[in-house]
C-alpha cells in the first residue's frame, strides 16, 4: 500500500530509496527498484506532462537497457517510431548507415516525444505498491550532523507552503541539468557549448524513413528524426549564444540557412513550420562527471554527468546509470547496513564511467568534426567506404559498443584518411599544411575529451607525444 505523503516526515523507516526527479533516470529507476520490493519515495517537482525539445530518440543501447530491466513495455502506447539507422547528408549526398545486427536481428532504436515517454515511465513507477508519488519542490538535503550521513530531503508540496521530510537510507539525485541538490555531490562544472532550436514538423517526408538524419551543413550540423506517426522533429544547431527568436530576419534566416539544404519534399512541412514560428530553444550543456563521496546520497544521469547531445547518448546513459545502480542495490538485503550501501554507491560510480565513458566522447568529438571542414569531408568519406568502416562507427554512436579503443581507432583512422586525402595525387608544400591542420585539428578535439575520462597512462603518454608533435 502506497503511503500518505502527509505521514511522510514521522514514518521514514519504510523508505529505503528516496529518489529526487521523475524524468528518464528517476521514473525508471523508480520502476526498477518497486518491481523488486523496493520501497520507493519518487519525488518530482511536476508530475504534469513535460514539453522537452531533445531526449526524443532512444538509441539501440537504451532501448537493450530497458529490455534488460523488464521495462521496455514504457515504450509501447506512445506512438513511438522504430528508427533502423542513421542517414547522413553532405551538400546534396545521401548516405544511409543501418544499425548493427545483434544474433541476426536487427537492432532498433525508437523516435517518441520527450513528454509521451516521461508519463508512461511514470506511469509504470506509480503502478507499483511500493512507490510513493510525490508533487513537490525539494529545498535541501536533511543530514545527520553527528554521522555526516544524508538521511533524506526537505520538501514543500506543490499544493500548499508547509515543509515536509522524506527520511529515506539512500537519496538518490536525478533531477536533471538544472539540478538543485548536485553541487554538494560533485566538483563538476557545467559549460554550454550552444544551442539547439526545435521545431516540430508535420506529415514531413524524410529521406529515408524511420531514420535518424544529420545534415552537415556549412557551419554546423542539424539533425531531423520521426517522433510520432505524423510528426518530425528538426534540431538546428546555433554555437555559442542562441540568437533572438522573433522577426522576419530570423525567420529568413531559417528558410535561407537550413530550408536550402534539406531535400525538397521536405521544404513545405518545414517551410509550414517556421511560419508557425513555434520554436523552442535547448542549451547544449557539458558536464564530466567528478562525484564527490557523501554517505546517503548518489548522483545518477544528466544531474552527474552530460555531453552534447547531437549523438542523442544522453537517455541510454541515464537508462545505463538506472540499471548499474538499481542491480548492486537490488544485491543489499538490508538498507539500515549503511557500509553496504556505500560500497554499492562506489562501485556504480566505477563502472558507470568505464561503460560511459565512449558516448560521452563520442558526442562532443562528432560534434567536434562536423564544424571543422576538413575533418567534415574526411568523415563523411571514410564512412562511405562502408563495411567496417561504418559498422564499427555506428555501433559505437548507437550504444552498442562501448569500447573505448574502437573509438579511438576510427576517429584517429578519419584523421590519417583525411591528411592522407589532402596531399593526393602529389605532395606538395601547401598540400603537406593542410594535411598537418587535419591532424592538429583531429588532436585538439580528442585530446581533452579523452583526458575528461581518466584515460590509462599509456593513452596519457600518447595524448603527451601528440601534442608536442601538434602543439
Amino acid at each position: 500500500m502506497q503511503k500518505d505523503a502527509e505521514n511522510l516526515a514521522a514514518d521514514y523507516s519504510t523508505y529505503d530509496i528516496c529518489i529526487v526527479g521523475a524524468g528518464v533516470a528517476g521514473a525508471s529507476l523508480a520502476a526498477y527498484l518497486g518491481n523488486h520490493g523496493i520501497q520507493v519515495a519518487l519525488i518530482e517537482r511536476d508530475l504534469s506532462e513535460p514539453k522537452k525539445i531533445i531526449g526524443e530518440l532512444l538509441q539501440p543501447g537504451g532501448v537493450l537497457e530497458l529490455e534488460e530491466m523488464g521495462l521496455v513495455s514504457v515504450l509501447e502506447g506512445i506512438d513511438a517510431q522504430p528508427i533502423y539507422g542513421y542517414a547522413l547528408i553532405n551538400k546534396g549526398v545521401q548516405l544511409r548507415i543501418p544499425y548493427p545486427e545483434k544474433a541476426g536481428k536487427s537492432l532498433l532504436g525508437r523516435g517518441f516525444r520527450y513528454g509521451r515517454f516521461i508519463q508512461s515511465l511514470r506511469k509504470a513507477a506509480a503502478g507499483n505498491p511500493t512507490v510513493t508519488m510525490i508533487e513537490g519542490r525539494v529545498k535541501e538535503f536533511v543530514e545527520d550532523v553527528r554521522e555526516k550521513r544524508v538521511t533524506g530531503v526537505r520538501y514543500v508540496p506543490k499544493e500548499g507552503n508547509q515543509e515536509r521530510v522524506v527520511r529515506a537510507f539512500l537519496t538518490v539525485v536525478c533531477d536533471g541539468c538544472v539540478s538543485s541538490l548536485r553541487n554538494r555531490l560533485c566538483n563538476s562544472e557545467k559549460k554550454i557549448s550552444g544551442y539547439f532550436l526545435g521545431l516540430l514538423l508535420e506529415d514531413c517526408p524524410l529521406p529515408y524513413p524511420n531514420h535518424g538524419h544529420v545534415f552537415l551543413g556549412n557551419d554546423s550540423p542539424f539533425l531531423s528524426y520521426p517522433v510520432s506517426s505524423r510528426h518530425t522533429r528538426i534540431l538546428i544547431d546555433f554555437p555559442g549564444r542562441m540568437p533572438k527568436l522573433k522577426g522576419d530576419a530570423f525567420r529568413e534566416y531559417l528558410l535561407d540557412h537550413v530550408g536550402r539544404q534539406l531535400p525538397e519534399k521536405m521544404l513545405p512541412s518545414f517551410a509550414a513550420a517556421v511560419e508557425k514560428q513555434n520554436y523552442q530553444a535547448m542549451p547544449n550543456t557539458i558536464m564530466h562527471a567528478k562525484p564527490a563521496t557523501v554517505p546517503g546520497a548518489v548522483l545518477l544521469g544528466d544531474s552527474l554527468n552530460m555531453r552534447h547531445p547531437l549523438t542523442g547518448g544522453g537517455m541510454t546513459v541515464a537508462l545505463t546509470d538506472v540499471r548499474a545502480l538499481g542491480n548492486l542495490l537490488l544485491e543489499i538485503e538490508d538498507f539500515s547496513q549503511q557500509a553496504k550501501v556505500a560500497q554499492a554507491i562506489h562501485s556504480y560510480y566505477g563502472y558507470r564511467h568505464k561503460v560511459n565513458a565512449t558516448i560521452n566522447i563520442l558526442a562532443s568529438a562528432l560534434y567536434g568534426v562536423f564544424t571543422q571542414p576538413d575533418l567534415n569531408e574526411a568523415c563523411f568519406a571514410y564512412l562511405s567506404r562502408g563495411g567496417k568502416y561504418a559498422a564499427g562507427p555506428i555501433a559505437l554512436l548507437s550504444g552498442i559498443s562501448r569500447d573505448i579503443r574502437l573509438l579511438i581507432r576510427h576517429f584517429s583512422a578519419v584523421a590519417w584518411y583525411g591528411a592522407i586525402r589532402a596531399i593526393k595525387p602529389l605532395p606538395t608544400p601547401a598540400k603537406l599544411s593542410r594535411a598537418y591542420c587535419i591532424l592538429k585539428q583531429a588532436i585538439h578535439i580528442i585530446d581533452p575529451l579523452l583526458l575528461a575520462e581518466y584515460p590509462t597512462i599509456g593513452t596519457r603518454m600518447a595524448l603527451r607525444l601528440a601534442r608536442i608533435v601538434f602543439p
